[in-house]
């Protein structure tokens, strides 16, 4: 549940974000607030029913074996996960200035007011397609669907105060933390949701396992510690060799790309 309210959470406040400076941008502009409004909910409704096509080729590509389509579900959300880290790193100091620039066009009359329902509507759903499949991940992988909806609910009640806060100048001080802090968690909860798509993989005996390892004597995944490292590090505490190596060879390749971002 807690993986699943980081994710949303991180989503959330950054169309929170983006919501946040079109509208201080254009508050002089008569109707802005219809047109923003409703490319949020244009952005919603699209959302919605790719969720329902998910589901909807879940079930077409069945035959292709539930252990492959798994693994190619959770591989693909990690994949998705890692993209939006380093993208974000490149691009977070260039996206204000751009959503500036695109109000202060609008407000000119340069460019028309729907200009606002595209982006806002963009900006939702490749936000809200990230959250699809990433929940959706979950949900093959065997969590339940109440703990889908309430880390689902928890994560967009977060995002939706702190980007509310952070608009209103109540928590500016502390903007960059937070994303800092998502920035490292989703680095790790993509690193351990690629281990566990690995897994599906070894079961469908598409990759080999490369040796087994045993570690729950030492600290097994049930105890309160041993949950508290899986939920926000991806531990495992009988993992294969091939999840060891594609565990950390993805945080090698996060950690390495956001420094390299960060140098261009």
């Amino acid at each position: 549940m807690l993986q699943i309210a980081i994710v949303v959470f991180r989503e959330i406040l950054e169309i929170s974000l983006i919501i946040g400076i079109l509208t201080a941008a254009t508050k002089e502009i008569a109707g802005r607030s219809k047109w923003i409004f409703n490319g949020l909910t244009l952005g919603i409704i699209t959302s919605l029913i790719l969720a329902f096509f998910t589901d909807k080729l879940s079930e077409s590509l069945d035959g292709m074996g539930q252990e492959f389509f798994n693994g190619l579900i959770l591989i693909s959300a990690a994949t998705m996960i890692g993209w939006t880290v380093l993208w974000m790193q490149k691009h977070a100091k260039s996206i204000s200035g751009d959503l500036k620039r695109l109000s202060n066009s609008v407000r000119e009359g340069k460019k028309p007011l729907y200009a606002l329902l595209v982006v806002v509507f963009l900006s939702v759903l490749r936000e809200s397609a990230e959250i699809v499949l990433f929940t959706y991940s979950y949900y093959v992988s065997g969590t339940q669907v109440s703990e889908i909806i309430l880390g689902l609910i928890l994560g967009l009640i977060l995002g939706s105060a702190i980007g509310f806060a952070l608009y209103f100048g109540i928590l500016k001080a502390f903007g960059r933390y937070f994303f800092i802090v998502t920035t490292w968690l989703l680095i790790f909860l993509s690193a351990g949701i690629l281990a566990q798509g690995i897994g599906f993989w070894i079961n469908a005996q598409i990759i080999p396992t490369l040796g087994e390892f045993d570690v729950s004597m030492v600290l097994s995944q049930q105890s309160f510690f041993g949950k508290f490292l899986h939920i926000f590090f991806g531990y495992i505490d009988q993992p294969a060799g091939s999840q060891i190596i594609a565990y950390f060879a993805t945080l090698a390749v996060l950690i390495i790309g956001l420094k390299i971002v960060k140098r261009t």
